[in-house]
């Protein structure tokens, strides 16, 4: 970063004196949604009495924000503006986050119509997901957290992208108690755009900052620095803004893991828009083969396993050609080469695609940067299937020829076994052709039991499996489900699965007996209301899906109604 006049500015939030947190648990943040959104000018009026002249400060930030980015409103943008000013008696945000830190949520209830607009805003900005951020405390913290513990952080908390920018003299300086939070970012809002600071990249954490400590290291001088990553809390601690908005409210590291909250009346519209391929079998960029697994990006870029054309393609919405991104150069096993790939996901914090090269029998990551022409192998020796990662960055990988599901840490090529491994079968304890996987907050997997025809679900260091889905033998009645594959479990525990054999998808709410189609279940076919054995299918974080078509070699999208 320049060390420009303009970045000796001072901004007050990027250094505190204490992190005067609650060690007891508080309330989630909730209700707030609820409020219609209204101007700045009315979001004000329940608080404006605590300040000596709030009206004022509002005209100035709607004055500022004129011409909003990130496709804000002004009211929206002035909003951040007003969060970030520095008022001569006592801050906006100085107060907003005392409330935000207090026991008793009633004391939050004249706060609502502002939050309902600065949350508002601050969605619509598009989450710096994986990044390292820095928060600066001048006391010493490091007795108050703990290696391995989870905390929440209740207030919003300013960041900053620069190092540098905290170890000038006026933040941390280099003597003195001092704490330097270096944070593994998944939902940070970057508000630089909209801030009264123009020159500084300001990171804001959002309300319910649920997160594990990594490691504490003595850096001497009085500076202890706190390593910690930002994980999924147990339960929502945030409420979104929108009624409409099925996301949680934070965004993970894999959007694997940031499973949205589909209410049970949820439809879909029930004829889908081919998004990509639908040109017939073949390898030209406007053609797929196959397509097995899919994944699909914060922007909406598709990246879909093309299995007889053993590539992964690369395929953004709306347009008419994909682009190879891996493989495409032949079946074999060479590094820059896949055979018959069946599963990618995204890890965003080393920005790569994570593959199961099926053919080739192993686990292999390839950067996203334009300049590679080969991957890496992760784990080998594996007739890998379908893959996850967790928000812990734990890998899960199904094994068709052992019949079992392993976890894996980044480096290692052993794993645990966490589902199956007790040969083929039937049993409980067993599985038969393990297909595609989820797994919860919880670390519970759930598996697509391919040839017993059910999803199986193992709860942690379980030693065997209970049935969640199917388990009826093989057929089409609403109690079965006929080579099931893709499978997606939301936050209430509904189980979505791609029924590939009767060419439906269907939903398996908790503890149900029976399944319901949710599209599809109109026979084999090409129309947009059916499939051909369909692979699998991704849900985005509005609830709409994608669905890889695979003998129909096409991408299909539901939006949801």
């Amino acid at each position: 970063m320049s060390e420009s006049k303009d970045h000796d500015e001072w901004n007050p939030r990027f250094i505190e004196n204490t992190c005067d947190e609650p060690e007891v648990a508080l309330q989630p943040l909730e209700d707030y949604q609820e409020l219609e959104l209204v101007s700045l000018e009315e979001a004000i009026e329940p608080i404006k009495s605590l300040f000596r002249n709030l009206p004022r400060d509002v005209w100035i930030a709607k004055n500022a924000s004129k011409e909003p980015a990130n496709g804000l409103s002004s009211d929206e943008s002035a909003a951040i503006h007003l969060y970030t000013m520095e008022i001569k008696t006592r801050s906006l945000y100085s107060i907003l986050n005392e409330m935000l830190r207090d026991r008793d949520r009633q004391k939050l209830k004249p706060w609502f119509p502002y939050l309902k607009l600065f949350m508002t805003a601050l969605f619509k900005i598009q989450s710096c997901s994986a990044k390292v951020i820095y928060r600066g405390v001048k006391a010493d913290l490091h007795l108050k957290f703990h290696d391995g513990e989870r905390y929440i952080w209740w207030a919003f908390s300013s960041c900053t992208l620069s190092l540098k920018v905290l170890q000038r003299k006026m933040y941390l300086g280099d003597s003195g108690p001092r704490t330097l939070f270096n944070i593994e970012c998944l939902n940070g809002k970057p508000i630089k755009a909209h801030s009264h600071y123009k020159t500084e990249d300001e990171i804001l954490l959002l309300p319910g900052f649920y997160f594990e400590v990594v490691s504490k290291v003595n850096a001497g001088n009085g500076l202890y620095i706190i390593h910690v990553r930002e994980i999924t809390p147990p339960h929502v601690l945030l409420e979104p803004p929108f009624s409409n908005d099925l996301s949680t409210a934070v965004h993970q590291i894999n959007i694997e893991s940031a499973i949205p909250n589909i209410p049970i009346d949820t439809r879909w519209s029930q004829n889908g828009e081919i998004v990509a391929g639908g040109n017939g079998k073949g390898n030209a960029t406007n053609q797929l083969w196959g397509p097995h697994g899919l994944f699909v990006d914060d922007d909406q870029t598709m990246i879909i396993t093309d299995y007889w054309n053993h590539r992964i393609v690369q395929w953004k919405m709306g347009d008419k050609n994909g682009q190879v991104v891996a493989g495409g150069k032949g079946k074999d096993n060479r590094l820059d080469q896949l055979s018959l790939p069946t599963d990618v996901l995204i890890d965003k914090e080393t920005d790569s695609f994570i593959i199961c090269d099926y053919g080739n029998r192993r686990v292999v990551r390839w950067s996203r940067r334009s300049s590679t022409n080969q991957g890496e192998i992760l784990i080998d020796n594996i007739k890998c299937f379908g893959l996850f990662m967790d928000d812990q960055r734990y890998i899960y990988v199904s094994d068709t020829e052992k019949h079992e599901i392993r976890q894996y840490q980044i480096g290692d090529k052993n794993g645990i076994i966490v589902a199956g491994g007790n040969g083929k079968g039937a049993g409980l304890n067993q599985l038969k052709f393990p297909t595609y996987i989820f797994v919860d907050q919880q670390q519970n997997v759930y598996v697509s039991d391919n040839e017993n025809h059910r999803v199986m679900k193992w709860n942690k260091g379980a030693k065997e499996g209970i049935f969640v889905a199917g388990g009826q033998g093989e057929g089409d009645a609403l109690t079965q489900l006929y080579f099931p594959m893709g499978l997606f479990v939301d936050t209430l525990g509904t189980i979505y699965v791609a029924d590939s054999g009767n060419h439906r998808i269907m939903r398996w709410t908790k503890k149900a007996k029976q399944g319901t189609i949710i599209v599809g279940g109109n026979g084999e076919g090409a129309g947009t209301n059916q499939f051909n054995y369909l692979a699998s299918f991704f849900f985005d974080q509005q609830g709409n899906f994608y669905v890889a078509d695979n003998q129909n070699h096409r991408v299909q999208f539901f939006s949801i109604q």
